[in-house]
């Protein structure tokens, strides 16, 4: 009975043994899981490469539209601003045909300095008129004088030249000076004194508001203001 039981005993603790055993050979199968593990590590590698390469071609192709869509704007942008300086220069040109520029005169020559004289009357015109410039009035009468000469009057500031013209020469009749810019040959002038005039022309003869002082059939007619000459006249009859 004894030993029966010793055997029960034994067969129980190597069945205890075994079933140790057992459970450690279970244990030991876990090692091939890092297997497993390197195929879900390469699978997740795979997807994250065919993501990146998808990710890589989306932004590719986001950037290729980007830049031409950039492209089209700057084509878009520089067609407008041609379209929009053509026009312009358009405009311009038209503004320039039909606003010309206006000439500018050319500028009349500075009258010279000349003098006046009792031989001033009855001499060509000509030399006189070209030494004054450009008059500010010209005024023609046909056949005016007794000898059927046409007239001719020069205006200037502060001087007035009558001519007659005969046979198509203009011949100096008369001289009015209202100005000190002018003066007679001896250096008579607006505002000298009459004391003055009468010590070179002589004693003169009144005739309504001028003074007349004369040479053969020529005059220097003189209006004073105040004991002064306001306005000088050399005058002959044609």
């Amino acid at each position: 009975m004894k030993k029966k039981t010793a055997f029960l005993l034994a067969l129980g603790a190597i069945m205890s043994l075994a079933a140790v055993s057992c459970d450690k050979a279970e244990e030991n199968t876990v090692p091939d899981l890092p297997v497993l593990s390197t195929e879900a590590d390469t699978t997740e590698e795979s997807i994250t490469e065919a993501e990146t390469e998808v990710t890589t071609e989306a932004s590719t192709e986001a950037e290729t539209e980007a830049e031409t869509t950039t492209a089209e704007t700057t084509e878009t942008t520089t067609g407008a601003e041609e379209t929009t300086e053509a026009p312009t220069e358009e405009a311009t040109e038209e503004e320039t045909e039909a606003e010309p520029e206006p000439e500018e005169p050319e500028p009349s020559p500075e009258p010279q300095n000349v003098t006046f004289s009792f031989d001033t009357l009855h001499s060509e015109a000509g030399g006189i008129i070209s030494a004054l410039g450009e008059p500010v009035n010209v005024t023609t009468a046909p056949a005016c004088f007794s000898n059927g000469a046409d007239s001719k009057i020069y205006t200037y500031d502060g001087i007035v030249i009558e001519c007659y013209v005969l046979d198509g020469i203009e011949k100096i009749n008369c001289v009015t000076i209202t100005s000190s810019n002018y003066s007679t040959d001896t250096g008579i002038t607006i505002g000298s004194s009459q004391a003055d005039v009468e010590a070179i022309y002589g004693a003169g003869e009144a005739a309504g508001a001028y003074t007349i002082y004369y040479s053969g059939e020529k005059e220097l007619d003189v209006k004073y203001d105040g004991g002064a000459a306001a306005e000088l006249v050399f005058y002959t009859i044609v």
